[in-house]
């Protein structure tokens, strides 16, 4: 398996709000990309909370035993929970940072099972068998105008409605997480990314980058340029697993 990371603030913001931790160790590997919350205060040091959760998880991991699927949902829930109170500790001690918050969306892949814990509109893709699949549900309001029938899915691209969010860290004390458990073939790829790509990059153009490039970080880059060569309006991050089961996909 391969694994490669990348963040870029885009052609249009002046900072970046995004973070990502991926590591490998043993077999296990976790996956996370958070997108602090635009327009709000501090949104880059809400992502980077997120992200230290994550680390702190990694670290006291026991990565020589097994684990079981419902062993990955309680270090998935974990990793969110601690995430949010971080975040709401922060905002409660800086008057500054009041009001920020982020996105979450991480992954725990032990030999071929994938556990997600999720909030927010970041995504998580699989790729495999010449397919992509899109994992998670974006939490968002424009997300439930189109279940709704409120709005057509190919109207959301211009919708000026299309960021708002309908859940996010550091917004409640207890917030609500989607965990997503399954299995996955050899050969497959996983794709963890910000809305700064799926803004501008459909998904069958992500596939098709995909089954062209072999190499992750190669791919990552070619993602992020594709988004910049659109406008790049927001930070673009992008994590990925490739080769899973030691094939490629």
């Amino acid at each position: 398996m391969q694994l490669a990371g990348l963040t870029n603030r885009g052609r249009e913001r002046s900072r970046n709000e995004d973070s990502f931790f991926l590591n490998a160790d043993t077999g296990i590997a976790l996956l996370v990309v958070a997108d602090g919350m635009g327009g709000h205060r501090a949104g880059n040091i809400a992502s980077s909370l997120a992200v230290s959760s994550a680390e702190q998880l990694w670290g006291d991991l026991d990565r020589t035993g097994s684990i079981t699927p419902k062993k990955a949902r309680t270090i998935m829930c974990s990793l969110i929970l601690n995430a949010n109170n971080l975040i709401i500790d922060e905002a409660d001690h800086s008057s500054a940072r009041q009001g920020m918050g982020t996105t979450l969306t991480s992954g725990l892949l032990y030999e071929n099972h994938l556990t997600i814990g999720h909030i927010g509109d970041s995504r998580a893709y699989l790729v495999c068998k010449d397919k992509i699949r899109l994992l998670t549900r974006d939490h968002s309001l424009l997300e439930q105008l189109i279940e709704s029938g409120q709005v057509k899915p190919e109207e959301a691209h211009n919708h000026p409605q299309r960021h708002v969010l309908t859940r996010a860290l550091g917004t409640v004390s207890d917030p609500e997480i989607d965990i997503i458990d399954l299995e996955l073939e050899a050969g497959s790829a996983l794709i963890f990314c910000t809305d700064g790509l799926t803004n501008l990059v459909k998904d069958n153009e992500i596939l098709a980058l995909c089954q062209n490039e072999s190499d992750p970080h190669t791919l990552a880059e070619a993602l992020i340029d594709l988004a910049n060569s659109r406008g790049g309006h927001d930070n673009i991050t992008v994590v990925i697993a490739k080769g899973i089961g030691g094939q490629e996909s």
